[in-house]
């Protein structure tokens, strides 16, 4: 009897090990088949990064190191939003312009924020003929925007605070109106508005067709000049279930935008012969060559900050949130992301930078 039940203990052991094998060989094949969903958009030179990450495979690389692919998801102007997109479970991971989603993120939006990546694409103009000649003769002005949550708003009226202009809603100074992004530069050619913010491309060409003056510019500006505009997100489901994947593409985004930095020409030619830019090869990599493509950890994690304590000020975000609280959730650092990375182009090689950029 005792041999017996031996037996059976040994066979329901041999029996357990063999099913914890087959489980861990299942849970290895699942692993193996994770999947990070990249937000992307066409049209945007901004975009630059991750059209360059996404097809020079930088993704695929950072992510193929744990057994892990990338898919990426168009975001299409006129459709559903990138917050909304994030919402409903179809985007994991992805860039774009951050203070765009301040207000999201104080509402639940489930992101955080992991390194800047891009500094300078937003532009405001007058027409030329307008007696406008800096943000402080904007009292009482109509300004068109791509959106009013848009970063070009938020911008804006942090300057606004600056020079003593109101924003709030006890003492609002302007009106902010919205438009397509392809019909900012005509509402300003027409009267419609009195100034417009846009991004580029959209800035630049419309400046050169309609004669249009520059009274702001992120790039150059020395409230903005340090500051990035994009930067790049990942979701809390994929911090709590992938935390290796989030790490991925933080990097391979920030080899991408150090790419950019040293290979502007190089970047455009990708994204026009892709068809995810239109325009001249010259025109775009000029637009390039002006802007900073240096990413950095804690310079946009400074950003953030210097952003949600102003805004809140205004009153964009709620004075009963926790704005300490708020920024340490909404801008972290993850295993085994450097600050950022810069490009050789003689020896093809990146450096991670580590330490903090002041």
């Amino acid at each position: 009897m005792k041999k017996s039940l031996l037996i059976t203990g040994a066979a329901l052991a041999i029996a357990s090990l063999s099913f914890t094998a087959c489980n861990k060989k299942a849970a290895n094949a699942s692993e193996s088949q994770k999947v990070v969903r990249i937000n992307f958009q066409t049209g945007n030179l901004c975009g630059a990064p991750v059209h360059v990450a996404w097809k020079m495979g930088f993704f695929d690389e950072e992510l193929a190191k744990i057994g892990h692919k990338a898919e990426f998801v168009q975001v299409v102007e006129g459709g559903a939003t990138l917050g909304e997109m994030i919402a409903s479970g179809k985007v994991d991971a992805g860039y774009g312009l951050y203070a765009t989603q301040l207000q999201a993120i104080e509402n639940g939006l489930p992101i955080s924020y992991t390194s800047g990546i891009h500094i300078g694409c937003t532009k405001y103009y007058v027409r030329g003929d307008s007696p406008i000649k800096s943000v402080a003769d904007l009292r009482g002005k109509k300004i068109g925007v791509p959106g009013l949550a848009d970063s070009s708003v938020m911008n804006l009226k942090r300057k606004l605070m600056d020079v003593g202009i109101g924003v709030t809603a006890d003492n609002n100074e302007v009106e902010f109106v919205a438009y397509a992004s392809s019909d900012l530069a005509i509402a300003l050619n027409n009267g419609a508005v009195d100034v417009i913010g846009a991004h580029d491309p959209i800035a630049t060409k419309g400046e050169l067709a309609y004669g249009f003056k520059k009274i702001l510019d992120t790039g150059t500006d020395e409230k903005f000049r340090n500051e990035y505009c994009c930067q790049q997100f990942v979701t809390h489901k994929l911090l709590r279930e992938n935390p290796e994947g989030a790490a991925a593409v933080t990097r391979a985004l920030q080899k991408a935008s150090a790419f950019v930095e040293a290979e502007p020409r190089a970047a455009a030619q990708l994204q026009i012969e892709n068809n995810l830019v239109a325009g001249d090869l010259d025109f775009n990599a000029a637009l390039f060559e002006e802007l900073n493509f240096i990413p950095s950890r804690s310079l946009g994690k400074k950003t953030f900050d210097n952003a949600a304590r102003q805004l809140q000020k205004a009153g964009i975000l709620k004075a009963s949130t926790n704005i300490e609280k708020y920024i340490e959730q909404s801008y972290i650092e993850l295993f085994g992301v450097p600050d950022g990375y810069t490009y050789d182009s003689a020896t093809k090689t990146f450096t991670e930078i580590n330490g903090s950029r002041s």
